[in-house]
C-alpha cells in the first residue's frame, strides 16, 4: 500500500511539473517526493532493510540519493534540475513497480505452497 502511495506521489511531481503548476500542491508533493519516495524504492527492494526501519532508512537513502545526482550534474555541467527530476521520476517509478511485482509474485508462491500444504493434509486426513 505504501508503495502504491509512493507511485502517486512520483505520478501528481512528474505531472505537476510537466504543467508548470506554481503553488502548494507542487511544493508538498514536491516535499514528500524528495524526502521519501526514492529512498522507499530502494529500501521496498531490499527486504532486509525492509525489515527494519522503513521510515528512517527510506529518508536517509532518498536524501543521499538524490544530493548525489545533484552534485554529480553539477559538477558534470549538467545542471538542469526539472530535467534531473524527471529522470529521478522514471528511475523510482521502475524501482517501486519492479518491488511491487516481486512482493506479489513471493506472495503467490506462499499461497501455491500453502494450498499444496493444505491438500496434502486433507488428503493425509482421508486415508487415516
Amino acid at each position: 500500500m505504501i508503495d502504491l502511495g509512493c507511485v502517486a506521489v512520483t505520478v501528481a511531481v512528474a505531472v505537476a511539473v510537466a504543467t508548470s503548476e506554481r503553488g502548494a500542491f507542487r511544493a508538498a508533493v514536491g516535499v514528500v517526493f524528495v524526502l521519501y519516495v526514492p529512498g522507499r524504492s530502494i529500501v521496498s527492494n531490499w527486504p532486509r532493510m525492509a525489515a527494519r526501519s522503513n521510515v528512517a532508512a527510506s529518508v536517509l537513502f532518498s536524501l543521499s540519493i538524490l544530493t548525489l545526482f545533484a552534485t554529480l550534474t553539477l559538477w558534470a555541467g549538467y545542471w538542469h534540475p526539472l530535467g534531473l527530476l524527471e529522470v529521478e521520476c522514471v528511475a523510482v517509478g521502475i524501482a517501486l513497480f519492479t518491488a511491487l511485482l516481486r512482493r506479489r509474485r513471493a506472495d503467490q508462491a506462499r499461497a501455491a505452497v500453502t494450498a499444496e500444504a493444505e491438500s496434502a493434509t486433507e488428503l493425509h486426513d482421508l486415508d487415516s
